[in-house]
């Protein structure tokens, strides 16, 4: 039933005329059609441009396959920006699905900074996707909210009077870097951690080839302070052949699939793991620890082994990382206990390599 809508007092020629000029009997199916059209699947393609339009979706558009995720997703995301929820969805949308949101600790000047713990490394992919995170974050963090810091594996704070100790925290900073344009600080870390075995030899030329027994004559590596031994000859070659290892500059040499040096990190710290002495009364096990910093190395690692022998040139003492060209070894190089490895280096992963090797 079609209602007038003129006044009660209208003419003939005005009833006529709307009567003939009423379209509602042709474009009421259309009407009724568009009903729930934003809604329907799959979804009009003449439609969707304007619902990515009308939800605001254009900025994240790139992150979904099809655009019915795009606006079934995206309107969902809308309504939490501002929360962290909103943080923790967009940024599964990368595939980061176990973050950690982390607030200003209580009474620090830049409130409003946050960092998250992103529950994984990366990958190979890591500019991209880092770029992406700062990006997503940005869009869905609150307007009073700055992301600041993404860490796993790695996380050294800077540090803050009575709160934290000196020995855990940094002056005045926290670990990480920041990647080309970006605003973000990254701090990874992973451990690799090899069981390594000497070749037969190896001993020998490194001078430590000793066993109970042994009668001693005088060589320049033995010192008064050497344990395990005494004018007799040798009584303990497990305590004498850690001593005469730990005394011996080391690095841990890494290497590509062809076996060629890609760099050396020096062993900043040597120990004898004293729970574990080797299989024979004569082998001992040490511990060879080594980290390169943040960016400071490329190439994909195929081979470590813990070198001794070299000697760094024309940089810095101390230098953590040798370029093949920054390392000399005059009385030549002695490779011991290479073992299979792969990584790739990263530029926000600090990378930090354990051999445990039986001699």
């Amino acid at each position: 039933m079609v209602v007038s809508l003129l006044p009660s007092n209208s003419t003939a020629f005005e009833l006529a005329l709307e009567e003939a000029t009423d379209i509602a009997s042709e474009i009421g199916p259309a009407i009724g059609a568009i009903h729930g059209l934003k809604y329907a699947r799959p979804l009009n393609v003449t439609v969707a441009p304007w619902l990515v339009n009308e939800y605001g979706l254009g900025p994240i558009s790139d992150f979904f396959d099809t655009i019915e995720d795009l606006i079934d997703e995206g309107r969902v995301w809308q309504r939490l920006r501002g929360t962290p929820q909103a943080i923790t969805t967009s940024l599964s949308w990368i595939d980061y699905d176990d973050i950690d949101i982390q607030d200003q600790v209580r009474g620090r000047r830049r409130w409003h900074l946050y960092q998250i713990q992103m529950g994984e490394l990366p990958g190979v992919d890591e500019i991209q996707r880092l770029t992406n995170a700062e990006y997503l974050a940005g869009l869905s963090d609150p307007a009073r909210s700055f992301f600041w810091r993404g860490h796993f594996g790695y996380d050294v704070r800077g540090h803050v009077y009575g709160r934290s100790r000196w020995g855990r925290s940094i002056w005045g900073d926290s670990s990480g870097v920041r990647i080309a344009g970006g605003r973000v600080k990254w701090s990874h870390g992973r451990t690799h951690e090899l069981d390594a075995t000497a070749e037969a030899g190896v001993a020998a030329d490194l001078g430590v080839d000793f066993a109970d027994g042994d009668d001693v004559t005088w060589l320049g590596s033995l010192t008064w302070a050497a344990p395990g031994l005494t004018w007799g000859g040798v009584t303990d070659a497990r305590v004498l052949k850690s001593w005469l290892m730990l005394q011996k500059s080391a690095h841990i040499g890494l290497y590509d699939v062809d076996g060629d040096p890609i760099g050396y990190a020096r062993v900043v710290r040597a120990v004898q793991d004293i729970t574990d002495y080797g299989d024979t009364e004569d082998t001992v096990v040490l511990a060879y620890d080594a980290t390169i910093g943040f960016g400071v190395a490329s190439g994909e690692v195929a081979y470590a082994a813990v070198v001794f022998g070299g000697v760094a040139q024309g940089v810095a003492p101390f230098k953590t990382w040798l370029d093949p060209d920054q390392i000399d070894f005059p009385d030549g190089e002695v490779r011991v206990g290479e073992s299979p490895i792969s990584f790739t280096f990263l530029e926000t992963v600090r990378e930090r390599i354990v051999i445990n090797l039986t001699i």
